[in-house]
């Protein structure tokens, strides 16, 4: 069998390979998968449906948003605190003060929502004048609401939804009122909807009466009439989650009304929604076997036009060699081979480009050599004109001027060092000294440093730029928000086992949570990625990781910091990493 195959044409293969893998395959899964559609199609009508019902609720959270933010109306209306708190000594003066300024905000409110049925203010004190049907006393309103009002913060409403005996919904939200910058309550504000809200929202559900809405209770202990016993025992184990009954005959879509403490079930039956797929299912078996049976002919006639093109390909590979990347003449076809024709010969062209490129790859790397030797030169045109700036200067007597160069000059010297540079802790001081002058002549009297190296640091190594990132923090984030004289102290000493920098200034401090972040930063209990850099802490940061890689795991830094009083960095080195570190020969 396997000689008799191995001889087989091409386009034989693609015919039996085409019934054997191609066409018994599909018409076996063909009928599997229907039946998996058939019931993937209910999954996605079910979860269609619950988006539809979540919609309709979001359009009744923005209805009952609208309604619940007339208080806002109410509350921060001066003339209605002042009413209610009693402001006026007389009737006449409350009859006045309801008659401008609060009645007819209670008429724009009921006529301008149609939802809203009353509007009710319970008033507090009882010197407070009543007004018929909208201003009234406190023991009007129900006990049980006036408990859960007890329990509410300020800023919060309560919406009270009950079923009267007459099994019409009774839909209410009630808020607390208050004055003096809500420290005194003067009164509860209070609006009764129109039930019709919620049957709009259940009849929108129900899509026109094709589907069964029930809208029960919260606990779900009291069920409407004809809600099922096994309906309500689903929605207790499946609260957020749709379901069917009836072995998937009947769909329940079902929701929690937080606001108002209900559930809503929406009940559907699925045969009404699949019935007329059933019938098409038979003819959809048949076409696909005809279907088949013509694709067959048709396969077989492409794969003879297949096959030539794939061979004229084979063969052209063949011919490719070292000398020999001509391209293959081809039509331009918009199919998998015309395509693969293309990327074939584009491929040809690109070898042929990077075998013709490896003399202009050299040129190039002669040139970029060229260009760093350009770059070194430039920082050494940098030091001479400072150089020149700073001997004018003195030509012309002006000191200032020419101390502000000559430590302009030392400092970029020291910026623009070569990394593979050996750098000593002498080193990083006198650049800071450098720094300070600069700072110093910026900012005149406004700022005073001292610096106090009371350790032989001539010989102690260190890597380049370890003080500069703190004592620019000091500067920038602490000295240059305050108005009074700032101050930075460095000071310098050593044990036997460690050297010890410390660097401090008198600014503006961090705030308590941000000197917790940056030292939970250091010690690596906070990811860099979370980290904020708004305002400091990732040279901070960086300064850290430096000095422990440099010197070992036990040198660190540490973070202390007031607001309004200044913050102190304390570095400590571990003179055993300096070993590894340290020149043979020095420096001089």
């Amino acid at each position: 069998m396997k000689r008799l195959f191995s001889r087989m044409s091409i386009v034989r293969k693609m015919v039996l390979g085409y019934f054997v893998i191609i066409f018994v395959p599909v018409i076996t899964f063909g009928f599997y998968h229907n039946h998996l559609m058939y019931q993937s199609m209910i999954e996605e009508y079910a979860g269609g449906k619950q988006q539809i019902i979540e919609q309709s609720y979001a359009n009744l959270r923005i209805d009952l948003l609208q309604i619940s933010s007339n208080y806002g109306l109410f509350q921060h209306n001066a003339n209605v605190i002042d009413y209610l708190n009693g402001a006026y000594r007389y009737n006449w003066e409350y009859v006045y003060s309801y008659q401008k300024y609060i009645k007819p905000l209670l008429s724009g409110m009921l006529y301008g929502n149609d939802h809203i049925r009353d509007i009710r203010i319970y008033k507090a004190s009882e010197r407070v004048f009543t007004a018929p049907e909208h201003i009234i006393d406190m023991e009007a309103l129900p006990s049980n609401v006036r408990e859960e009002l007890r329990r509410l913060p300020p800023g919060k409403g309560l919406w009270f939804c009950e079923l009267s005996e007459s099994g019409e919904w009774k839909l209410a939200y009630y808020q607390n009122m208050y004055a003096e910058r809500f420290s005194k309550h003067v009164g509860v504000f209070s609006v009764e909807v129109d039930p019709k809200l919620l049957y709009s929202f259940a009849n929108t559900l129900s899509n026109e009466g094709r589907s069964d809405v029930y809208l029960l209770t919260g606990d779900l202990k009291s069920s409407p009439p004809g809600a099922r016993e096994d309906m309500i025992g689903k929605m207790l184990e499946r609260p957020f989650a749709y379901f069917f009954l009836d072995r998937k005959s009947l769909l329940v879509n079902h929701l929690t009304i937080e606001e108002l403490g209900l559930r809503a079930a929406v009940v559907s039956k699925t045969e009404d929604v699949f019935a007329s797929t059933a019938k098409q299912r038979v003819w959809l078996y048949l076409m696909i076997a005809g279907l088949l049976l013509l694709l067959s002919g048709i396969y077989y006639m492409l794969a003879v036009s297949v096959t030539k093109r794939l061979s004229r390909l084979a063969r052209h590979m063949r011919q490719v060699g070292e000398n020999n990347f001509k391209t293959l003449d081809h039509r331009d076809d918009q199919d998998e081979i015309g395509y693969l024709t293309y990327t074939y010969n584009s491929m040809l062209q690109r070898i042929d480009e990077l075998v013709n490129n490896v003399q202009r790859s050299e040129l190039l790397r002669k040139e970029s050599a060229y260009k760093a030797l350009q770059a070194q030169v430039k920082p050494h045109f940098l030091y001479n004109t400072l150089e020149t700036i700073r001997m004018l200067a003195e030509a012309n007597d002006d000191r200032e001027v020419a101390e502000l160069a000559y430590s302009f000059g030392q400092f970029m010297r020291y910026s623009l060092s070569s990394d593979h540079e050996q750098f000593r802790l002498s080193d990083e001081v006198r650049n800071i000294e450098n720094y300070m002058k600069i700072q110093k002549t910026r900012l005149g009297s406004r700022l005073t440093y001292s610096i106090s190296v009371e350790a032989d640091i001539r010989q102690i190594p260190c890597p380049q730029f370890i003080l500069q990132p703190l004592v620019e923090n000091c500067i920038v984030h602490g000295l240059s928000t305050i108005r009074r004289k700032g101050a930075v102290a460095i000071r310098i000493t050593d044990d036997d086992n460690r050297v010890r920098v410390e660097i401090s200034d008198n600014g503006a401090g961090m705030p308590e949570q941000r000197l917790e972040e940056i030292r939970r930063l250091l010690n690596n209990r906070l990811d860099i990625k979370e980290f904020s850099t708004r305002d400091s802490g990732l040279g901070i940061y960086n300064v850290s990781e430096r000095i422990k890689t440099y010197y070992g795991e036990d040198s660190r830094l540490e973070v202390d910091s007031k607001p309004g009083e200044g913050t102190d960095f304390r570095l400590y080195l571990n003179k055993k990493g300096m070993n590894g570190h340290v020149e043979p020969a020095d420096r001089g």
